[in-house]
């Protein structure tokens, strides 16, 4: 009966780890690292640091030049429905970097939330992406 207790609360303790997915990568097995937007552990090849940075009207991001704006941003895969994002994102920050972004990722669009201002970049070779919100 202990035994069979043990086993229950362990495997309940750790329900990510049986199915591939984490939050960490203290949760993956050795050799492997948790994945931004699909929390899957993957190989370190298969993840990347990105660097999405961006001006409004072509100016660096500012109190002035934001006005607020409530940011989304989306990553975009190769694959069909497997974009994901975060919102809202702080305009005046003006970058948005993520370090274990899956390779499969190679766009990004910044916008304002509800509105029909957006812009849409590749990722280069380092992992950056330069975009311009213009109104």
């Amino acid at each position: 009966m202990r035994i069979a207790l043990a086993l229950v609360l362990a495997l309940a303790g750790c329900p990510r780890q049986l199915d591939g997915a984490c939050d960490e990568d203290a949760e993956c097995p050795d050799g492997t690292v948790c994945a931004r937007g699909d929390h899957f552990c993957v190989s370190p090849s298969e993840v990347r640091s990105t660097r999405t940075e961006w001006t409004i009207n072509g100016q660096p991001p500012g109190v002035a030049n934001c006005l607020g704006l409530p940011l989304y941003i989306q990553f975009q895969s190769n694959i069909d429905q497997d974009d994901f994002g975060f919102s809202p994102v702080p305009c005046e920050t003006g970058v948005f970097s993520v370090d274990k972004l899956p390779v499969r990722y190679r766009a990004v669009e910044l916008g304002v939330e509800g509105g029909t201002t957006r812009d849409r970049s590749s990722f280069d070779p380092d992992g950056t992406a330069l975009l311009d919100l213009s109104f």
